[in-house]
């Protein structure tokens, strides 16, 4: 691998509180209106979702496992039948009504340059999505 960096981070503001953010963070319908390479979530099983990623049209199979008094939400990525933590969404809060999201993502051994660096500019993205759709209520 040509890059040095095994993790990207990225926060934003959200003026929304804490338990509002967690609570749509872990809410799988509504990582399909915001995570780029898994939109259009369906459900397929028990805390499972399939969403089509808008890049090249692939399938992505996720859970997610929250921890809610450390502020954190795990999503685990892959295929119906394995999948890894490679995600992460972390919630601070600033005051009752403000907190800082941060989205970290691990990169996988077998993802090259190219789409690692695509991962890191989509979760800047996606974070601003996610701020517009919190900020107008979800």
């Amino acid at each position: 691998m040509d890059s040095q960096t095994w993790a990207h981070q990225a926060s934003r503001r959200i003026e929304r509180s804490a338990k509002v953010v967690m609570d749509y963070m872990a809410d799988l319908d509504a990582l399909g209106r915001w995570s780029l390479g898994c939109l259009n979530t369906q459900g397929v099983g028990p805390g499972l979702v399939v969403g089509t990623s808008l890049f090249d049209g692939g399938q992505t199979h996720v859970s997610v496992e929250v921890l809610a008094e450390q502020g954190l939400i795990r999503y685990w990525v892959g295929s119906a039948i394995q999948r890894t933590p490679r995600i992460s969404a972390m919630v601070q809060a600033l005051d009752e009504q403000t907190c800082i999201l941060i989205l970290l993502a691990t990169r996988a051994t077998d993802m090259d340059e190219n789409r690692w660096l695509r991962l890191q500019r989509c979760h800047e993205t996606e974070l601003d999505l996610i701020q517009a759709q919190l900020h107008r209520g979800g």
